[in-house]
């Protein structure tokens, strides 16, 4: 039976969502095209007749894909701090399979290579733009490099506070990125006393 373009178009959009899922769970060389074809219930044909560029493209197109997903929440954020709140939690810790890709697969990526890394450069420059709307800044070159801090910072946070088997170590990493941006109260305004 021909499948139809909407078909092929639902397929494609299972196979990128579950290896988006997959690649940060298990990484990007620990799950074969057997597995993930299965996972979402098509052949090896079925595989290559959405990706003829095999694992490479698939790779490299779920790789940007998850970079989509965490752009539209990043867009979200109101300031700095807000942001390095939500992203520093310990779901986001415990959570490899839906969270930021930078910790969950930078390791991969440097050893895949190719289109791959070339996916995840425009991942991470989309989210540093995103940051550098959000910071302030006297220049283009000030706002840039902060923002190349902020996302260093709160990545690395998450990538060492997975690795570590005491808990309360990881909570101090966080806390330790959180501080360094703390949430200013925003002013009250002042109330006029009514004099009699």
């Amino acid at each position: 039976m021909k499948v139809t373009k909407d078909q092929a178009a639902a397929n494609k959009e299972s196979i990128l969502k579950a290896a988006s899922r997959l690649y940060r769970e298990k990484g990007i060389g620990g799950i074969g095209i057997g597995e993930l074809s299965r996972s979402v219930g098509l052949t090896h044909g079925g595989f290559y007749g959405q990706f003829p560029g095999g694992k490479e493209q698939l790779a490299s197109e779920a790789v940007s894909r998850t970079f989509e997903s965490n752009l539209m929440d990043w867009r979200n954020a109101k300031s700095i701090p807000q942001l390095i709140k939500s992203y520093l939690t310990q779901a986001h810790v415990d959570n490899w399979t839906e969270g930021c890709p930078i910790p969950a697969l930078a390791a991969d990526v440097a050893r895949t290579g190719g289109t791959v890394s070339s996916s995840f450069t425009l991942g991470v420059e989309g989210l540093i733009e995103t940051l550098m709307n959000l910071v302030e800044g006297e220049s283009h070159e000030a706002k840039y490099q902060e923002s190349m801090r902020i996302l260093s910072s709160i990545t690395g946070a998450i990538l060492i506070a997975r690795a570590l088997d005491k808990p309360e170590l990881a909570e101090q990493f966080l806390q330790s990125v959180i501080n360094a941006w703390p949430i200013v109260p925003e002013e009250e305004p002042a109330v006029e006393v009514e004099r009699a």
